[in-house]
């Protein structure tokens, strides 16, 4: 269904605000014409003044993404954001 369009993965985190992280890649994608998809690794609490906590998506979770979307999408090109520790880099990686 979604061969007619291009697409893009965003692999990031989750910034409250919008201003970074996937909200931002994916308001990046849709001005492009690009359908967007997003692939979580993390996500924080923050605001215009700061980050206050973040929380890490376990790579398990994070390889189960990366499955049930190569079962259903062909993705054209990615975009890496946060990937906060080597085994969530190695994950992303193998995936």
């Amino acid at each position: 269904m979604m061969a007619q369009f291009t697409t893009a993965l965003t692999i990031a985190g989750h910034d409250s605000d919008g201003s970074a992280g996937m909200p931002a890649d994916l308001h990046t994608f849709f001005t492009a014409g690009v359908y967007g998809m997003g692939l979580l690794t993390a996500a924080v609490s923050g605001n215009s003044y700061g980050i206050t906590q973040q929380q890490l998506m376990p790579t398990d979770f994070i390889a189960e993404q990366f499955r049930v979307l190569n079962d259903d999408f062909t993705v054209r090109a990615a975009k890496t954001g946060m990937l906060g520790t080597a085994e969530i880099i190695k994950t992303v990686l193998n995936n």
